[in-house]
């Protein structure tokens, strides 16, 4: 039987998401899903155009309050009021007593359709360059007002073009010999009363796949600042939340973000729609700097965007933004055992053969140090062929096993995580120690965590989310990746 998608879930949104927030969410997933984002010849490019529409589709229907009550009505007709189907799940057309499709169906033929879904597209479009400053208002001979572009918009494009920028930038005459697109986005610049809109489909390829990136990142900047904001002035408190005994916790790399990468737009939006339900925290086994890289911004602190950040396991830990006192693994050990294993690691690892080898191989942090065999400063391809070397010769596995030898008596554990190295850290000092914060907040608001989740992609013995996965104190869920965490928490938490 054919269907068609839910268009609250195409949107990412909840059934109950203001105007406000459809036309964000639609800002947000018509940039992701943008044909124009990959080359024409690209393999995904039809399943991009088809979720495009889709995404289309569901904006038509939602962004207009008559439309969207028809279409309300008729979903809570054929589901009830509480629905339970998973994120992905569609929506059957016809047959008897099947949703009634036939109102909020899109005929036509396929060009009137691509038709629609630009000049839709148009609109929001132009309104998200004019936010960005890369269109501005203008009025043109016949007395309307267009938007169109500015110096801005066209330092963007003429960064990749190949012409002449400064040609460009500020529609100088004449271009440098040979910058044939500098030369086809000059003829566009100088073309007169032309929308934005119209100048970005008469750009090539490559310049609206570039200008569409930019504009997905910056309107992923804005959507982190607005989650900030958010932290202060729309999240209850802790004590206030309506699952008030519930606390997710996440790994970083591979749980929220790709290794060493940043999380997505859809990820923060779905953590921050988790967040008005109950408490979130994220543990990692790398300092404070890396996850802000990897979850906030130059502009935003990941502390404005979850309720308990812990970095190092929980060494280095804040709640709601403040910090709380941290443990140091140096004067746990002492000085003199310290400089025994570190020089044990350099002598071993002076004396491994690996296809490469870069910097850094061992980092000393608050609570542990993190062990590298390749470095470090490898490249995130270097990473990748490391991983796999790794999985085939054991490289990290091996070197564990040769410190544990060593140092029998040292009272230290060896976890395994990430791509590239191993913590090493005192016993009882892994991820299950930022718990101790979680159950110390029965003491400071009177909430007690008796629900504590934790995602994780290094579940497995060894691995350094096997001990807060595997804790009775904790419910654990193993993840391949960041679209599986989004899979599992809208299934779960019903987002």
């Amino acid at each position: 039987m054919a269907s068609q998608p839910d268009y609250y879930k195409v949107l990412g949104i909840s059934p109950t998401a203001t105007q406000q927030e459809i036309r964000t969410a639609y800002k947000r997933a018509s940039l992701r899903t943008h044909p124009d984002r990959v080359p024409v010849d690209a393999p995904d490019r039809a399943s991009r155009t088809k979720q495009f529409q889709r995404v289309n589709d569901a904006y038509y229907t939602l962004s207009d309050p008559e439309r969207r009550r028809d279409y309300d009505s008729a979903r809570r007709s054929y589901f009830g009021d509480d629905r339970s189907e998973s994120a992905d799940e569609d929506i059957p057309r016809g047959g008897a007593g099947g949703f009634p499709w036939s109102s909020f169906d899109f005929s036509g033929s396929e060009q009137e359709r691509e038709g629609r879904d630009s000049n839709q597209f148009g609109s929001i479009f132009e309104e998200m360059l004019r936010e960005e400053g890369l269109a501005s208002d203008e009025t043109d001979t016949t007395g309307q007002r267009r938007s169109v572009p500015t110096k801005k918009f066209w330092s963007i494009v003429g960064a990749v073009s190949g012409g002449a920028l400064g040609f460009i930038v500020a529609n100088v005459p004449g271009a440098l010999a040979g910058a044939v697109a500098g030369n086809r986005l000059g003829a566009v610049r100088d073309a007169k009363g032309k929308s934005v809109y119209d100048v970005f489909i008469e750009l090539p390829q490559s310049d609206r796949a570039r200008l569409l990136s930019e504009l997905a990142a910056k309107v992923f900047q804005t959507t982190l600042e607005n989650m900030a904001t958010a932290a202060v002035s729309v999240y209850p408190s802790l004590e206030n939340r309506p699952l008030k005994g519930t606390v997710v916790l996440f790994d970083v790399d591979k749980t929220l973000s790709p290794a060493r990468g940043s999380a997505s737009p859809e990820m923060l939006t779905l953590l921050s729609q988790l967040r008005h339900k109950c408490a979130i925290g994220y543990v990692g086994g790398s300092d404070f700097s890396k996850q802000q890289e990897q979850l906030g911004s130059s502009t935003v602190s990941v502390t404005s965007l979850f309720d308990f950040c812990f970095s190092e396991n929980g060494l280095n830990a804040f709640r709601l933004g403040e910090p709380l006192a941290s443990t140091s693994f140096i004067q746990w050990l002492g000085e003199e055992k310290y400089q025994n294993m570190v020089n044990f690691l350099l002598k071993y690892l002076s004396e491994v053969r690996l296809p490469k080898k870069r910097g850094t191989f061992i980092e000393f942090r608050t609570g542990m140090i993190n062990v590298s065999p390749i470095g470090r400063n490898a490249t995130v391809e270097e990473r990748n062929e490391f991983e796999e070397y790794d999985r085939i010769h054991n490289v990290r596995k091996t070197l564990v096993e040769a410190l544990k030898k060593e140092f029998p008596d040292y009272g230290l554990t060896y976890s395994i995580g990430g791509q590239i190295s191993f913590d090493v850290f005192p016993t009882g000092w892994d991820k299950t120690y930022c718990l101790r914060h979680i159950e110390a907040e029965k003491g400071i608001t009177g909430v007690e965590y008796k629900d504590i989740h934790f995602f994780g992609d290094k579940c497995f013995p060894g691995g350094n989310d096997y001990e807060i996965y595997s804790d009775p104190r904790t419910i654990g869920h193993s993840v391949t990746d960041p679209d599986d965490t989004i899979k599992q928490l809208k299934e779960l938490f019903q987002l």
